[in-house]
């Protein structure tokens, strides 16, 4: 057989191969024929830099399987048959960090300005239809919540200490557990009953 026809053949198995790929994923179910013939497929010795499994992409690159899994989000070329060229993988891994680098730039920092006036707009219409109270109101809610759980801790070693006398320790256990809990929903539950308050002076 010509080199021309060999070429030839090649792409036609090639073309075959892609089919039953694609009957699969289209949810089309395979004749015993095909199975075979995808089975023969399968057990091809693939071109050197041909790997079918992103562990197998992260063992040559040299990283973790979740960073392999983020390069696929991001864009990381696969072959038609679902498998991965190591060459290409490696072109758009250098472009893409050649990318990160260029993003020092200006370009850069127009785009987290533009991000940051979208964050402060966001927060406007939240604040708008009383989705958030103001950052002083918060700042001193949040100061008070401490200032009441240290009381709370504080007192408990005088409150606490006549259960806990000849109790087996797995009574201790669930006496201090209880308490600690109690002190902690106090507070939570105060400052979202402060959150509801404020939601209804607000619509009087």
């Amino acid at each position: 057989m010509s080199e021309a026809n060999q070429n030839l053949a090649e792409l036609a198995r090639k073309k075959r191969h892609l089919h039953l790929i694609e009957k699969i994923q289209a949810g089309k179910a395979l004749t015993k024929q095909e199975i075979t013939e995808l089975e023969q497929f399968e057990t091809e010795p693939l071109p050197a830099t041909i790997v079918k499994t992103v562990e197998e992409v992260a063992k040559v690159m040299g990283v973790t399987y979740r960073t392999v899994q983020r390069w696929k989000l991001d864009g990381m070329p696969s072959t038609k048959e679902g498998f991965y060229d190591l060459e290409e993988i490696n072109s758009w891994h250098v472009q893409r960090s050649q990318r990160f680098k260029e993003q020092d730039g200006r370009a850069y920092w127009d785009e987290k300005i533009s991000q940051y006036k979208a964050e402060l707009l966001r927060l406007e219409v939240k604040k708008a239809t009383s989705e958030v109270i103001l950052y002083r109101e918060h700042v001193e809610i949040i100061r008070e919540q401490v200032r009441g759980i240290k009381m709370g801790f504080l007192r408990l070693p005088h409150y606490i200490a006549p259960k806990l006398y000849q109790q087996e320790p797995k009574v201790i256990c669930e006496i201090l557990d209880n308490e600690i809990r109690s002190i902690i929903n106090q507070f939570a539950g105060a400052y979202n009953a402060d959150k509801t308050d404020k939601g209804k002076s607000k619509d009087h």
